[in-house]
This record gives C-alpha cells, sequence and structure tokens, in this order.
C-alpha cells in the first residue's frame, strides 16, 4: 500500500490496520485458542509445547489438570521417539481427512500402545511406516508388537533383529508360541 493510498484511509481505519496485529496475537494466546492448540496437537512434542503455552498462562484454570496429564503423556511418547531404535517421524502423526484417523493419532502420541498397532496395521502396505509403528508401539510397551516385529526380521533373515525383539516381547510377559519344525524326520 503506497503513502498516498495509506493518507486516503480514514483515521479509524489506519489504526485497525495498525493494531490488529496485537489484537491477533492476544486472540491467539486466549484461553480457548490455546486449549483448542493443546487439544488438537497429534506430534508428542506438539502437544508438550501446547500444554506448556497453555499451563504457562492459565496454571489454575479447571482444564489445567487435564492439560498436565495430556503433557506427561505425551512427554513419554516424545522421548519414545527420540529413541534410536524408534524410525517413526512427524509425518507419519499428520492427520488424515477423517476425525476417526485423527483420533487415533492422537491417541498414539499420548502413549496408547493398542491404537499404536492399530496405526501399523493401517500402514502395512508401506514397510518403513509399518515397521515404525510397531517399534512404536514396542517401546511404548506392547508385547505382541515387539513379537510382530521379531517375526518381521525373523522373515527378514536378520536374526540379531529378531531376538531383540523377541527377548523384549518375553520380557513384556508375551508366551510366544513353540516353533514347529517343517521338517519331519
Amino acid at each position: 500500500m503506497s503513502a498516498m493510498q495509506r493518507l486516503a484511509l480514514p483515521i479509524g481505519l489506519t489504526l485497525a490496520l495498525l493494531v490488529a496485529p496485537a489484537v491477533w496475537a492476544q486472540a491467539a494466546d486466549s484461553e480457548a485458542a490455546l486449549r483448542e492448540q493443546l487439544q488438537q496437537a497429534t506430534w508428542p512434542a506438539d502437544i508438550v509445547a501446547a500444554a506448556d503455552r497453555y499451563l504457562q498462562r492459565y496454571p489454575q484454570s479447571p482444564f489445567a489438570v487435564q492439560a498436565r496429564e495430556w503433557r506427561s503423556q505425551a512427554e513419554f511418547g516424545a522421548h519414545v521417539l527420540a529413541e534410536r531404535d524408534v524410525r517413526l517421524y512427524r509425518n507419519a502423526f499428520q492427520p488424515e481427512a477423517t476425525p476417526a484417523a485423527r483420533d487415533e493419532l492422537r491417541r498414539a502420541a499420548l502413549g496408547d500402545r493398542a491404537a499404536a498397532v492399530r496405526l501399523a496395521h493401517e500402514a502395512r502396505q508401506d514397510t518403513p511406516r509399518y515397521l515404525g509403528w510397531l517399534q512404536y508401539a514396542a517401546r511404548l510397551g506392547d508385547e505382541r508388537a515387539s513379537y510382530e516385529l521379531a517375526l518381521h526380521y525373523r522373515r527378514a533373515a536378520q536374526p540379531v533383529l529378531a531376538a531383540v525383539y523377541e527377548a523384549r516381547a518375553v520380557e513384556l510377559g508375551f508366551v510366544p508360541p513353540r516353533d514347529l519344525d517343517h521338517v519331519r524326520k
């Protein structure tokens, strides 16, 4: 906008244009906006950051208890995702078109092992994502996901990884079925 055009604007509109960014910033920090950001986040680190922003501004609100709980759950999920043996990245947590898919991602981000396993099974055609979701679920403590990884690595002729995940499954309480040899004597 040129200086001549700005001069032609009424004073009220000119002031509104100058003040608008500050008003938008304040509206973005409103309790409702921060609560919405927290509720819509699907990446564990984003949930932690949104909870921190909310709790910093509104530590005594009735919603603060829920924000603290989600923060704790998401912090554990973020810690698991930071481990080197979990190859699941931010793009895996991008919400799909359906609300049900978004809810499933949200549950997984908050550490729901069963949701992570369901997401793995939905991604079965995309092997890296399938394995990433299983790795995430296994590190969250799902014994069946650990055993499923052991079977995958055994079929892929990677016995060391198969042994690691089978041991993890047993450590988590899974009782593997007995192997039946396919050779008859």
